[in-house]
């Protein structure tokens, strides 16, 4: 059976410098990593033990409705996407990284 650990959800933002900033000083997160490390972050991993959340830029100009996704990591991926469409996910994208819709 395939085996998937560290779920974390992923917020689809505006303005990642403004997100970081809420949730560092409103809620205690902690900036875990940051892309680019220089500059303007893109995506941040924000840390509040023992789980996270991950804040991105969100891609207006591909998919303007998208606010949320959710992370989960598995090491076989190939495995992961049979059994999540055996279970009726639809699947979006196949790459190193697997993007699914939940069943409807």
């Amino acid at each position: 059976m395939t085996a998937f650990r560290e779920a974390f959800p992923i917020l689809y933002v505006d303005d990642v410098r403004r997100a970081i900033a809420f949730y560092e000083s409103a809620l205690g997160f902690e900036t875990a990593c940051r892309r680019p490390a220089e500059g303007d972050a893109t995506f941040a991993f924000l840390r509040l033990d023992p789980l996270g959340i991950a804040v991105s830029a969100r891609a207006s100009a591909t998919d303007p409705q998208r606010d949320f996704e959710l992370c989960i990591y598995t090491d076989d991926a190939d495995s992961a996407a049979e059994r999540l469409t055996e279970n009726g996910a639809g699947q979006l994208r196949a790459q190193q990284l697997l993007h699914i819709a939940q069943p409807t």
